[in-house]
């Protein structure tokens, strides 16, 4: 299967699929969701292979690679369903306040 044929199937041009592969463009949940399933492949796969490329690199997807891959997966779908900004705005506050509270528990610091 080729690049292009891949970025019809989730529905951006070629080019933009090229962004989403160098990392010059961030790709949304939904997105890779999609490219998961044009490759016939979990989602929670891709994060794997990207935490896997780039080792100590600090960011969401080394966070995200260790954990249970279906609730991930579920998470990123139900959030992407959420289409008032408010509700997902105030989900993310929940979110924080939990990681604020568990860090400050095992006395660690809060992640950036």
């Amino acid at each position: 299967m080729t690049q292009k044929q891949i970025a019809s199937m989730i529905g951006v041009t070629g080019a933009q699929l090229h962004r989403y592969e160098t990392g010059s463009t961030r790709i949304a949940a939904s997105r890779l969701i999609a490219i998961a399933n044009a490759l016939g492949v979990r989602p929670d796969t891709l994060l794997a292979t990207a935490a896997a490329s780039h080792p100590g690199q600090d960011n969401v997807v080394s966070s995200l690679a260790g954990n249970s891959s279906e609730e991930i997966v579920e998470l990123i779908q139900m959030f992407g369903n959420i289409s008032d900004p408010r509700h997902r705005t105030a989900l993310v506050a929940v979110a924080r306040m939990m990681t604020t509270q568990a860090t400050q528990r095992s006395g660690t610091e809060e992640p950036s």
